[in-house]
């Protein structure tokens, strides 16, 4: 960690990764290997989805992405929210152009940029903050960048908006097909988790799985968004 460090010290995976908030970690990425990228299935993308903003979304799924590359395989990290991205930000890349440049059809091909320091990852920030996420989303141009990453990489990441923002984080969660459902411990509500969950069943999307974040190991040690 420092002034000129390639990523925000909040991506605890990539400067710690042997803590207690790392062991963690791998230990859910055994668990995805398990249940969804595993080589029978071949299975590539996951969307990491939350009910409301300030669960811990985007900072699991940006640690995920570290813990993916880590162990060899080429990930990419998709920043699909297009109305509060982070990924740019945790990962300190630039935005001027990203996912919703490429919905807009204002770039003819995918740019990602790759994590200095950390071999195998890279980025698709969210890109310029559009007026109609949604709109943009719809876009058939959502399958074909997916299928062009999943074709490129091992696994495919995609952080999404919260579910409450609107109808993005359906439209995203159907274009991958499995998602990740975070709560945050003290935060999220069950009835609000359910709600989730049940939309996204209703939009005939897998849930692989949940996690709770934010459950301290001791008086001193948690998973912080």
């Amino acid at each position: 960690p420092g002034g000129s460090s390639p990523v925000s010290t909040e991506v605890v995976a990539a400067y710690k990764p042997f803590s207690a908030e790392g062991e963690r970690l791998r230990a859910l990425r055994s668990q995805l290997q398990l249940r969804w990228f595993n080589q029978s299935t071949r299975n590539t993308a996951l969307a990491i989805v939350s009910g409301g903003r300030g669960e811990g979304r985007s900072n699991l799924a940006a640690n995920l992405a570290v813990t993916f590359a880590q162990l060899g395989q080429r990930t990419l990290l998709i920043d699909g929210d297009l109305r509060s991205p982070r990924q740019h930000e945790l990962f300190r890349v630039e935005s001027q152009t990203g996912l919703s440049s490429l919905l807009a059809g204002r770039m003819q091909d995918q740019v990602v940029t790759f994590v200095h320091g950390i071999p195998g990852l890279a980025v698709l920030p969210a890109g310029p903050t559009p007026p109609n996420p949604a709109e943009l989303l719809s876009r058939p141009g959502l399958s074909r960048i997916l299928a062009q990453s999943s074709s490129s990489f091992d696994i495919v990441l995609v952080d999404t908006p919260a579910f409450n923002a609107g109808a993005d984080t359906a439209l995203l969660a159907r274009a991958v097909g499995a998602v990740l459902v975070v709560a945050r411990n003290h935060v999220t509500r069950v009835s609000t988790f359910n709600d989730v969950v049940a939309g996204l069943a209703d939009s005939n999307v897998q849930v692989v799985g949940s996690v709770l974040v934010d459950v301290p190991t001791s008086k001193n040690a948690s998973l912080r968004e």
